[in-house]
């Protein structure tokens, strides 16, 4: 076993060299920096406002400082003639990668370490289709990523004329939310959802490519950033699905808990004391990966109040209604991904609450005493009483 896993590292190192020799020989084709004809503008450039009102929190978070961001356009381009290899890699007639299909960031391309793939593509096993819009980046099996950066885009161009025409390209082997989401909020029939190996060449007539509908760049530190009114759309697309599917969901706790128990991080160690303590407000601990993607978003539609750790669970707040998120987050973790989930409930004009607390060891779980219980149970409280 040990010299299997030598063999597999040594394995991952050396690809990873060869991708990074073969890097400077690459052709990039970056559509934010250079208009081309075949860029179609969905949605000018706007500034994008973090509205902090609803957002509590008596720590420092560097984000305070942001006042405004200007985003880029929203835009999407038709590549004929084209190949997607790799984790997502598109490339033209000209085998010139397109940037934006992997997450328009060349750090991004360089992680996937395929650089080799896109000169040697001609060796590679083909497969054919007429027209795609390619979901596969390195981030696309996370689900708050999947959320915010792959269900946006598709959001972006469903209502098109052409959009029937297109399949839908996912992960190999992708989790159940992947197409569960396509097929509830796009109404896209699995047999329009289709995938590849890593090690395939798919040839395509047509490849659609959506952009990105974020920013990160040196003025955000690199940072995901957001366009609000994107994510308000999708929060309205989901409310609409919901209230038109049948037969309809079965009833959920308005307050609840989201445990992570079956976690290896993040954890809250005394959760049956935290319920416990609760107990007159009526919480349930659940654990999101034992719902499907419907179920998901229907609790947290419907939900009040909600307690979690940070994770990607806190995710499906974008489906909230008017719920008060509260929020535990390890102190030594980096606060940067707390802004994540504070843009959501900023678009959404949702009450979040974000406390840092110290973790118990080095997998992030935390121990709630009983004077961080009861500011949660303040809190609790004051919203019963409006």
């Amino acid at each position: 076993m040990a010299i299997h896993y030598k063999r597999v590292k040594l394995f991952v190192w050396l690809n990873g060299v060869v991708s990074g020799v073969c890097y400077p020989f690459l052709k990039i084709r970056d559509f934010r920096k250079n208009r081309t004809s075949e860029i179609q503008i969905l949605e000018k450039s706007q500034t994008i406002v973090i509205d902090r009102s609803h957002f509590h929190f008596e720590g420092n978070a560097y984000w305070d400082k942001f006042k405004t961001f200007q985003s880029d356009d929203l835009f999407y381009a038709i590549i004929p003639d084209a190949s997607i290899i790799s984790k997502g890699i598109v490339l033209d007639s000209k085998n010139r990668v397109i940037l934006e299909s992997t997450l328009f960031q060349k750090e991004y391309l360089n992680i996937l370490c395929s650089n080799h793939l896109v000169l040697l593509k001609r060796f590679l096993p083909k497969k054919k289709e007429k027209n795609v819009i390619s979901l596969l980046n390195k981030l696309d099996n996370n689900y708050f990523h999947w959320t915010t950066e792959s269900l946006t885009r598709i959001l972006l161009v469903y209502e098109r004329p052409f959009f029937n025409d297109y399949k839908i390209l996912v992960k190999d082997g992708a989790l159940p939310f992947i197409k569960q989401s396509l097929t509830f909020l796009f109404n896209i029939p699995e047999t329009n959802i289709i995938s590849k190996t890593l090690g395939e060449n798919l040839e395509v007539n047509n490849a659609l490519i959506v952009s990105f509908p974020h920013i990160r760049n040196s003025e955000s530190e690199f940072t995901n950033v957001y366009i609000p009114e994107v994510l308000k759309k999708l929060n309205a697309l989901a409310h609409i699905r919901l209230e038109r599917l049948q037969p309809k969901p079965q009833k959920t706790p308005k307050n609840f808990i989201i445990s992570r128990k079956s976690a290896l991080e993040r954890r809250i160690l005394n959760e049956e004391y935290l319920i416990h303590k609760l107990s007159d407000f009526d919480f349930e601990s659940i654990a999101l990966e034992e719902l499907d993607y419907i179920e998901q978003v229907a609790l947290f539609a419907n939900a009040e109040i909600i307690i979690a750790t940070h994770g990607a669970g806190i995710a499906n707040i974008i489906y909230g209604k008017n719920p008060i998120l509260i929020e535990i987050f390890p102190e030594e973790r980096n606060i940067r991904d707390a802004f994540y989930f504070a843009q959501i409930t900023a678009a959404l004009q949702i009450e979040h609450h974000l406390f840092l607390q110290k973790q118990e060891n080095d997998k992030e779980d935390i121990l709630l005493d009983d004077s961080f219980i009861e500011k949660i149970r303040m809190i609790i409280s004051n919203s019963n009483s409006i």
